[in-house]
């Protein structure tokens, strides 16, 4: 049998259009080369999150009430959501009928056990049997907005206007129904920097949905709570405070699309906020510090959240059409070469610290493509996340604590980047998928060591069909997009020895396009738009 890349370089004569110049195939040779190492990446990761779905998620769902027991409980500030969305996506991206079956069954027993005061949510009691009672309101408040931010919006980034939307709207409707918060801008749900810019990316994604100008409204009593204050900035730049500068940031966003006035009165005031943060928040490399200022303990520490914090600078030079920060962030980037930041104990040995740091750095690096970094995303994912040294089959797998899942989370993400969104389906663990920009278009590779016939799904602008945002603005809490068919457009797609190009709309290519592979004989795509 050839080898997989004698294979790819046969199959690169045929699928190159006639025609092309030495440079066009080179370009292609280089992108189906790609294509192939990123197979054998994404391969192992979702194969490992396969076993890590049947073996260690499904049995964790509590056959006495439905409701899944990741920690060991049912809460909303941990199990909610940090296992439970990962889970979700876990099932989304390598078995769909688990989203659909069991998945979907816990949102329902949630639902059905949990609501409190109207639908917000209390934790539930294993040993009585029962929801909590006497639930503390600021709690309630707190584990709401946790689920609803970290759970229900990155389950919702990915499925749309399912259920998970619904849940996560009548959570957000009640939540401000009961605001007891007064200022002078109106109520709000909390004083609590992180629950405010958990609430400014939720509602500014529902405001965005649902067109229901009340989200708007209540998202900019918080962005003037906030900004009108003289010089804010958060002191905070770890998690349980980055969260109010992307949330600050998606807002004006939002504002420059539906109310341009509001957000120019905003630009200046989170510019001083961002100047703050990378005059006094940052090592020498960029890196931002646990603290704005403080230097002692773990205040002195790298951030693991550094990336999501400058993904509101990015959200900033998208809506203003200037570069005033992303030299800055691209900067960042070229700098994670360093010897300092191979292995660097974010949260010690936490896989927690390590997934959630190469997280925000990966959507930085689905903006700016700085090569430093791709090479330092994939080399700490292999050894302090996805540990691929490890045979497939008997590789030990994550557990499903919150940390855990936040590991489980970011080995999708990564893996998504190799097949730049592309999602096979059945998805089985000899599979190999991989993928890699050409020119305008999409050179894929995909093999199995046995026959295998199925889907092979294409991502859409999720930010426009989902969310209703007409820019893609960089965000936490989503799976970044990387190549995307429109549904109406047609896309030409030229494979193997032999065979004719064929076109196809986008929206078959999001249901996907059928496949079959034989044992052991990768097949090489290229698609372009046509």
């Amino acid at each position: 049998m050839k080898r997989l890349a004698e294979i790819i370089i046969t199959v690169l004569t045929v699928v190159v259009p006639l025609g092309a110049g030495e440079s066009e195939r080179a370009g292609a040779r280089a992108g189906f080369e790609q294509a192939r190492r990123s197979a054998q990446i994404a391969g192992y990761s979702l194969s490992k999150v396969h076993r890590w779905l049947h073996e260690k998620a499904l049995p964790q769902i509590d056959p006495a009430t439905g409701l899944y027991r990741a920690d060991g409980y049912w809460n909303y500030r941990d199990t909610a959501a940090d296992c439970y969305p990962f889970f979700a996506w876990a099932a989304y991206m390598v078995d769909r009928g688990v989203l659909d079956g069991p998945v979907r069954d816990v949102l329902h027993a949630e639902m059905r056990l949990c609501n409190h005061i109207d639908r917000i949510p209390v934790p539930w009691d294993f040993a009585k049997g029962a929801k909590v009672e006497n639930f503390a309101w600021d709690s309630m408040v707190f584990e709401a907005s946790e689920y609803v931010k970290d759970g229900l919006i990155a389950i919702v980034e990915a499925t749309g206007k399912d259920q998970w939307f619904e849940r996560m709207r009548g959570i957000e409707e009640d939540l401000w129904k009961h605001a007891k918060v007064e200022t002078p801008f109106g109520r709000i749900v909390s004083t609590n920097v992180e629950v405010n810019g958990e609430q400014l990316q939720a509602l500014a994604r529902l405001f965005t949905m649902t067109g229901d100008g009340r989200f708007l409204e209540w998202a900019e009593r918080l962005g003037d709570y906030y900004l009108s204050q003289e010089d804010f900035v958060p002191t905070r730049l770890r998690d349980h405070g980055c969260e109010i500068i992307g949330g600050l940031g998606l807002l004006y966003a939002v504002e420059s699309e539906h109310k341009p006035d509001k957000a120019a009165w905003y630009r200046p005031r989170l510019e001083r906020m961002f100047d703050r943060i990378l005059a006094t928040g940052c090592n020498e490399d960029g890196i931002m510090y646990n603290h704005l200022t403080a230097r002692d303990g773990s205040n002195g520490a790298l951030s693991d959240g550094w990336g999501y914090n400058y993904v509101g600078y990015l959200c900033h030079d998208m809506v203003s059409g200037t570069q005033r920060y992303e030299g800055a962030v691209e900067r960042t980037l070229k700098n994670l070469s360093k010897p300092l930041y191979e292995n660097y104990p974010w949260e010690g040995t936490s896989i927690d610290g390590f997934a959630d740091s190469i997280e925000g750095c990966i959507y930085l690096i689905n903006r700016l493509p700085v090569d430093e970094a791709i090479a330092w995303v994939d080399r700490e994912m292999a050894a302090n996340v996805v540990r691929s040294a490890e045979p497939l089959e008997t590789a030990e797998l994550w557990g499903t604590m919150k940390l855990q899942a936040n590991g489980v989370r970011t080995v999708l993400m990564h893996a998504l980047m190799h097949t730049q969104g592309l999602i096979a389906r059945p998805w089985r663990r000899d599979l190999k998928l991989g993928a890699a920009r050409v020119a305008d278009g999409l050179a894929v590779v995909i093999e199995a060591e046995k026959p295998w016939k199925g889907r092979l799904v294409f991502d859409i602008p999720r930010h426009r069909l989902y969310m209703g945002f007409k820019k893609d603005w960089p965000r936490m809490n989503t799976l970044p997009e990387w190549f995307t068919v429109e549904p109406d457009d047609e896309y030409v797609i030229r494979r193997g020895r032999g065979s004719e190009p064929t076109t196809h709309r986008g929206k078959a290519m999001r249901d996907g396009l059928e496949l079959e592979l034989e044992a052991g004989t990768p097949v090489g795509l290229l698609v372009r738009p046509r």
